[in-house]
């Protein structure tokens, strides 16, 4: 009898538990005796309660590469739905008939497979997808896309979704039938898979905050006037290249790209003080170096002293002490220069920290600029720099994986936050992670890129999702500085400097979407939320009860009557 009384248990208890599952074709490259070719595989995904954990299950294997992948598309796939999925267990399944290609090209499929089944929402199985997945939610080039086509073709699906800018060789396409489709973005995806658009697309420009562009036009105002001071101060001196510089910025001021004159001003700067300070003493040199620390530590101490309570005030400040640490870090280079005897190099050193501290008061303007109060509390900044240290580093590893790359540069910086972590800095350890986490972004999304045509269309799609940021911001009673700024240079650089464009687009994109750290984000339980039962299974489950209590009621009473 207790053998019963546990299996009816158990059966009770099965009927009330339940994982959202759901699967969908996958596009790969199969390992073959005749070499490489296009094929499919089944990609399978069950989400339960659990503590936020990601498993791959693969067969065949395929490499490590795929398990970082499956979990970056996971993350961008919670990411894109603003919510909380530390309380779910990921369980992703691939199987195929012979052993296929690891790496990032399955993070698409994985990511549209996650975000539907959070959702409960089906998947049209005539559609496949190959691309990578990167921040913000955009789908970025792979190789063997005209053998995935085939592929996808053969077992009869009706349409393939490819990365912009990827095209189907047309030598090869000869009597191919399948429809094959470019998309950008995971919404674009999503909505060729479902028929629906799960994000909210904003239309129209960004309409730039008044308050913004007031102080904005200070700023660069004050760094291209004193591009003028310094550039007529020069006698029978060859700066022809800084005049055109300067000039550039004088149409940028026309156009109102403040921030994009203020950063060519500052450029401009650089280079005329130190033509400016060319053949100064050692011992005036000494003087102007202690002159700069003690302006410079008088600075950073008014600063430290604020109160963060907004989002423009929080921005600002993480803008202006950047600029106070760069000023102090070249202070230092140049004291030891000096030291060592390296003149050039001192007065070079001490000309860029001069400039950059006064960059630094200009951008201090901002702090005038009024915004919607948050929780910026020391306990919520150092939640936000703990997130955001930890997915930068997620992204080195993943570039490390699947590339190769060793990134020492962007490791660096990342090593920095940690150590302004450690000293409870939070605020600007949130703007060094951030800043260390969009330039690995740049890398991931441009990977697979072959020429610069490619990497315009890529810098587009990344402006636009910058853009939808915003006017999200907007909506929420903020206006993202940084986010804005870097947004405005890259649309002035993507011509003519496209890698600083890629990195200026991704700086965009990560710092136009801030108050999403200070947000509370929901929960999704996968009992409730994932599926409502029919009537018929209501029924059954009740009936199922009631029958349950019956026999166990009986087998009780008749116990006790022996």
């Amino acid at each position: 009898m207790k053998k019963l009384i546990l299996f009816l248990f158990i059966l009770i208890l099965a009927s009330s538990v339940y994982a959202a599952e759901n699967k969908m074709t996958l596009l790969a490259v199969k390992e073959t005796p005749e070499g490489f070719v296009g094929g499919t595989a089944e990609l399978i995904l069950e989400i339960e309660d659990g503590k936020g954990r990601v498993f791959l299950e693969t067969s065949p294997l395929t490499k490590v590469d795929t398990q970082v992948s499956t979990r970056f598309a996971k993350q961008i796939a919670c990411d894109f739905l603003e919510v909380d999925c530390s309380n779910l267990d990921f369980i992703y399944t691939i199987k195929s008939d012979a052993p296929i290609v690891g790496g990032p090209s399955a993070g698409a499929s994985m990511a549209i497979l996650t975000v539907a089944t959070l959702k409960d929402i089906p998947l049209n199985k005539d559609l496949a997808i190959t691309g990578t997945i990167n921040s913000g939610g955009v789908i970025g080039p792979v190789g063997g896309i005209d053998a995935k086509a085939r592929a996808a073709e053969k077992i009869g699906l009706k349409k393939v979704l490819i990365p912009i800018g990827e095209q189907i060789n047309s030598s090869n396409s000869t009597n191919l039938t399948i429809e094959v489709m470019a998309v950008g973005t995971l919404n674009e995806a999503l909505f060729e898979f479902t028929g629906k658009k799960l994000k909210k697309e904003r239309t129209g420009n960004v309409v730039i905050d008044p308050e913004y562009t007031k102080i904005m036009k200070s700023v660069s105002t004050e760094l291209c006037q004193r591009s003028e001071g310094l550039l007529n101060s020069m006698e029978n001196q060859t700066v022809e290249n800084i005049r055109t510089i300067i000039n550039e910025s004088k149409q940028l001021l026309t156009k109102q790209d403040y921030y994009s004159a203020a950063s060519k001003c500052f450029s401009a700067n650089i280079q005329l003080n130190k033509i400016a300070n060319q053949g100064l003493s050692e011992d005036l040199l000494s003087s102007k170096l202690k002159n700069l620390r003690k302006d410079a530590e008088a600075f950073d101490e008014e600063i430290s002293e604020r109160t963060l309570k907004t989002i423009p005030e929080l921005q600002t400040y993480m803008i202006v002490k950047e600029r106070v640490n760069e000023a102090l870090e070249y202070y230092e280079k140049s004291v030891k220069e000096l030291t060592d005897s390296e003149i050039e190099g001192a007065i070079n050193d001490y000309s860029y920290a001069e400039e950059r501290l006064n960059s630094a008061k200009s951008w201090s303007n901002f702090f005038n600029k009024t915004g919607k109060e948050l929780d910026l509390t020391e306990e919520v900044l150092k939640k936000a720099c703990s997130t955001k240290i930890l997915e930068a580093n997620e992204r080195i590893q993943y570039v490390s994986l699947v590339y190769g790359l060793e990134i020492s540069s962007i490791q660096e910086r990342l090593e920095k936050a940690k150590q302004q972590q450690g000293t409870k800095e939070y605020a600007l350890c949130l703007n060094t992670a951030s800043l260390s986490k969009a330039e690995v972004d740049s890398i991931i999304s441009s990977a697979g890129a072959t020429d610069d045509d490619i990497l315009r269309e890529i810098i587009q799609v990344k402006l636009d999702i910058a853009k939808e940021n915003i006017l999200e911001e907007q909506e929420r009673g903020n206006f993202p500085i940084a986010g804005y700024s870097y947004f405005e240079y890259s649309q002035n650089l993507i011509n003519n400097s496209v890698h600083s464009a890629l990195l200026f687009s991704q700086y965009a994109q990560e710092l136009s979407s801030f108050d999403l750290y200070f947000q509370e984000t929901s929960k999704i339980d996968v009992k409730t939320d994932k599926r409502e039962f029919g009537d018929y299974e209501l029924i059954i489950l009740y009936a199922i009860g009631i029958i349950t209590g019956v026999i166990i009621t009986y087998m009780v009473l008749a116990r006790q009557l022996r």
